[in-house]
């Protein structure tokens, strides 16, 4: 009897392993597109936490937007902003005459900031001009004014 191992192979193990081919199969490329979109969507949460917001936040230049008139439905008197037209200044008391008609009574101080395409002053305000007011509500509807800045007309 004689020895399987002394006989050569029938198949060249070399010219096989040559053959093999080389690059990704699906189930790699699958895997590896599964674990891109897994790693992008935690990347994007902790880029949300470190620089979104977890509310909307309140626009108080958005009537900028809409050429000093919010859109409908917007409350113009909110404890952020006021809009509207001066119908009187009395003394340090401007009252402005919002879109709907309604008059805000807006008392300034002295630390009130006025701006007048610059910086202004009180009796820069004339009846007839657009503004735009900053400052709390008191419970009387009193708007404290911290800035009251004239706007351009429109047109």
């Amino acid at each position: 009897m004689t020895n399987p191992l002394d006989q050569p192979l029938e198949n060249d193990l070399t010219a096989e392993l040559k053959e093999r081919r080389t690059g990704f199969g699906k189930s790699t490329v699958v895997l590896g597109v599964a674990v891109l979109a897994i790693v992008a969507f935690v990347g994007g949460v902790f880029v949300q936490k470190s620089f979104g917001s977890a509310q909307n936040p309140n626009r108080p230049n958005a009537a900028r937007q809409f050429n000093g008139t919010p859109p409908s439905g917007t409350n113009r008197t909110n404890g952020r902003g006021t809009i509207g037209t001066i119908d009187h200044v009395e003394g340090t008391t401007v009252f402005v005459k919002t879109q709907n008609g309604e008059i805000v009574k807006v008392s300034t101080s002295d630390s009130t900031k006025f701006q007048i395409t610059s910086d202004g002053k009180l009796t820069d305000l004339k009846p007839g001009q657009q503004v735009v007011v900053q400052g709390q509500p008191g419970e009387d509807g009193t708007v404290t004014a911290q800035t009251l800045t004239q706007r351009p007309p429109n047109g």
